[in-house]
């Protein structure tokens, strides 16, 4: 979206407050012709009309005063309205690039790190304010003074202006120049503070590990480079504002001291009244202020467009993964899947470059359970996210229901199937708001859906020993509760929104043998009537599923039920007996 079409609906606001402006500087330009017409008034009179010019110099006071007292009333509302308009348009697009973050997939933030992108919803935003606000005001009012005032001036003298506007090539080849730093040192400036960002997001997420390797003056060393490098692109902006402005300064300076010398003579010659030269130079004062915040100004546009092209960037990345385009208008409600049946049929993905998947096919009957086994690293993950198109995939190589899942929108697919990943995230909020987080609706039945989610989940027994039971905050990320409590909380939340698919991948690895064997028995009435796929790093506590898929590599290796894979002999039957190895050894250290 261009600029223009974002100043569109603020249209009307902007050109009342440029209206505003405008009678702002009308009266700022009568002010000084009052005071050329009380100062020629009094050289002019003759004697015995002290009176009558003792009345206009009076009257002419009173409309001054006047105009100051009216002129700061509207110049306040132009702001008002032309500043309102800034922060409209950087709510409007806060709101717009985080509804774009919410449809982007995995491989966008894989792609923008966290603190980059925190970066351009915060400062770059920022920016973009102040260009549309104080810097959209100021290059109004300096384009209304400078042709007002210019007018006015040629109308007094046009030689005299002449000789006024001699520093101005310097000033505008000054303006040139300086902009184009200005500008390259502003976009420096945002990608520095985006790399900054992440580095502190990601020393602050992972800031156990580095105080258990104490790694402090390490991490600390290199934040000290990022910010040195920050600081060194800030100075670079500085120096080339700092340079700007005093040379405005210079030049308008310059431009005063030749009226001064040419309007005395013009004076002296008799070509300009002294209450001419006067409202010249009281003209001229106006034009003062405008020059030497061009510098400023110019600093503002600058750093605003930088900060427009980077948010720019997030707005125009197009989710790879996205709804199909017969789906606008259409509620989750019209694209309902029927039987929740899942049909991979040569299944391949590839991300980075790497192929994760390599012809993967299944078919898993409406009600059935299907266990996914394999080493680490061999696609469990992948499929998964691929089912719920986390993952891009090809047209007609998962089916769901009898529907292609890719000519399903996303919300009709995702609001049917319960996930509980591996790597359980939780928000900073309740115990209960975090299980019941995919209860969309004010449901009556709210609180027992949570307790009945929380009880087949094993959690009901550290939810009581928590201080404020289902009420208790759980900090950022989960981090006042243990790994395994994260992951049960998690495998709550997807039971709690009561789908017709249910996927748990490896969702209880971070609990003992006995206590998944434990809940998972729980589960079994959940899981009855209901398509599961279970991903566990134990063989053995899925082996009463009806159908096991075994991946190795990104493919299918065996599928089968478990007592026909044990009897293959193959990867599943290896796995089987490394595993009961492990457990015999461990409990016969335990004894």
């Amino acid at each position: 979206m261009s600029i223009r079409e974002r100043l569109r609906p603020e249209l009307g606001g902007i050109v009342l407050g440029a209206a505003c402006l405008a009678a702002t500087n009308a009266l700022a330009l009568w002010i000084p012709w009052l005071i050329k017409g009380a100062i020629d008034a009094i050289r002019a009179a003759a004697v015995g009309q002290a009176g009558a010019v003792h009345a206009l110099v009076v009257r002419n006071a009173i409309l001054i005063a006047a105009s100051a007292v009216v002129q700061a009333l509207i110049r306040t509302w132009s702001r008002i309205l032309i500043f309102n308009a800034g922060r409209n348009i950087e709510y409007q697009l806060r709101g717009d690039v985080f509804r774009h973050l919410l449809r982007q997939d995995a491989g966008f933030f894989r792609a923008h790190p966290t603190g980059d992108v925190m970066s351009r919803l915060t400062n770059d935003l920022g920016a973009v304010r102040m260009l549309f606000g104080p810097g959209l005001l100021n290059l109004f009012n300096t384009a209304l003074v400078y042709l007002t005032t210019l007018w006015l001036l040629l109308h007094l003298s046009p030689r005299l202006t002449l000789w006024a506007l001699l520093p101005y090539p310097a000033l505008l080849a000054g303006a040139r120049l300086f902009s184009r730093k200005m500008y390259k040192a502003s976009r420096a400036i945002a990608e520095q503070l985006g790399t900054m960002s992440s580095s502190i997001q990601e020393d602050l997420a992972g800031i156990a590990v580095i105080k258990h390797y104490t790694l402090e003056p390490e991490r600390e060393a290199q934040f000290r480079g990022l910010n040195d490098e920050y600081l060194t692109r800030s100075l670079a902006l500085v120096r080339a504002r700092g340079t700007l402005m005093p040379l405005f300064a210079v030049l308008g300076g310059a431009g005063t001291l030749i009226v001064l010398w040419a309007g005395g003579r013009e004076v002296i010659a008799g070509h300009l009244t002294v209450g001419g030269l006067v409202a010249f130079n009281a003209y001229l004062v106006l034009l003062s202020w405008p020059t030497i915040a061009l510098g400023w100004i110019i600093g503002i546009w600058q750093r605003g467009l930088a900060a427009w092209v980077r948010v720019r960037e997030l707005l125009s990345t197009a989710p790879r993964i996205a709804d199909p385009p017969d789906a606008a208008g259409a509620g989750a409600g019209a694209h309902a899947i029927g039987s929740p049946s899942i049909d991979v049929r040569d299944l391949s993905v590839v991300v980075d470059g790497r192929r994760l998947l390599d012809g993967v096919s299944f078919s898993l009957p409406a009600g059935a359970t299907l266990a996914v086994v394999g080493p680490t690293g061999a696609g469990k993950t992948t499929l998964v996210d691929a089912i719920v198109r986390m993952q891009e995939i090809a047209t007609g190589t998962i089916v769901v229901g009898g529907r292609d899942v890719t000519q399903v929108p996303l919300e009709a697919l995702r609001s049917q199937i319960g996930y509980a990943p591996q790597d359980a995230f939780l928000f900073s909020a309740t115990v209960a708001e975090n299980i019941g987080f995919g209860i969309r609706e004010a449901a009556p039945d709210a609180d027992a859906r949570i307790r009945r989610a929380a009880e087949a989940a094993g959690l009901s027994p550290d939810i009581a020993i928590l201080p404020d039971g289902y009420d208790t905050l759980v900090g950022e990320r989960g981090i006042t509760l243990s790994g395994g409590q994260r992951q049960r909380v998690a495998l709550a939340r997807a039971l709690c929104a009561a789908p017709q698919i249910l996927i748990l991948d490896d969702s209880l690895s971070s609990v003992d043998a006995q206590t998944e064997r434990e809940i998972l028995t729980r589960l079994k009435p959940i899981l009855a009537g209901r398509t599961s796929i279970l991903i566990s790093h134990r063989v053995a506590a899925v082996k009463n599923a009806d159908q096991i898929l075994v991946l190795d590599g990104g493919r299918v290796a065996e599928i089968g039920t478990h007592s026909t894979l044990l009897a293959g002999g193959g990867v599943y039957a290896s796995l089987y007996r490394e595993q009961l190895a492990a457990e015999a050894l461990e409990i016969e250290r335990v004894a």
